[in-house]
């Protein structure tokens, strides 16, 4: 995860060090909760269903709805929020729940330029730091993405500083840049667009503009051929 702190008005989530504090004052959480709401703040804004949250937190294992709603009184109490006046924990009837987007505080210690990427698509997106990122239909990728054309682990993005790079991971679909499929390791940039089966990515990297985005080698290579 590439917040470290995220401020909730008086209370401060510090996703390292796992503690929660308001008003300067520690505030308990049980493990669980704190899990669910480290979820969620990785997917904010982007609500998750509450599907995908029970497979995620109890993995292999039937549990009654009660369950996570109880988890989510329990951060909501946390947090100082409300189910009748939400401010941050937000619930989409009949689907799930979403926690509203914030500003980090303070990021981390390579925060001048961490050259966070991130990707957008038609109802979802996710932002990227440094690592491996798995992308797929399984509830545990980074990019989680909903689609039969999607395979459970399609793809795998790298990102290291200010640069990235996508390979396929045996897809069924394929996975391309552009209009340039992909298999081993290849790099791309702000502006460039990732097809993932048949779901499209558009690529914005952190501090640079959309209005003054670079055209990406695969995209100039795809205008040549095209004259």
């Amino acid at each position: 995860m590439q917040v470290v702190r995220i401020d909730f008005g008086d209370v401060v989530v510090d996703t390292r060090t796992r503690e929660i504090t308001r008003a300067g004052e520690p505030v308990p959480l049980s493990p669980k909760a704190f899990e669910l709401l480290l979820l969620l703040i990785e997917s904010r804004p982007q609500a998750l269903s509450k599907r995908d949250l029970q497979d995620r937190l109890w993995p292999d294992t039937f549990v009654v709805e009660k369950n996570l709603s109880n988890l989510i009184a329990e951060i909501r109490r946390a947090l100082g929020d409300t189910s009748s006046s939400p401010r941050f924990i937000r619930t989409v009837q009949r689907f799930g729940y979403a926690l509203r987007d914030a500003a980090p505080a303070s990021a981390p210690v390579s925060a001048p330029d961490s050259g966070a990427f991130r990707l957008t698509w038609r109802g979802g997106e996710a932002t990227l730091g440094d690592g491996e990122h798995v992308v797929g239909r399984t509830p545990r990728a980074a990019v989680c993405l909903e689609g039969e054309s999607v395979s459970r682990r399609h793809a795998l993005i790298t990102v290291t500083g200010l640069s990235a790079t996508i390979e396929d991971l045996g897809s069924k679909n394929g996975t391309a840049i552009g209009s340039s499929p992909v298999t081993t390791a290849a790099p791309f940039a702000h502006g460039d667009r990732l097809r993932i089966g048949a779901i499209v990515l558009t690529v914005h990297r952190a501090g640079v503009p959309d209005s003054t985005r670079t055209v990406s080698v695969h995209a100039s290579s795809a205008s040549r051929s095209s004259g």
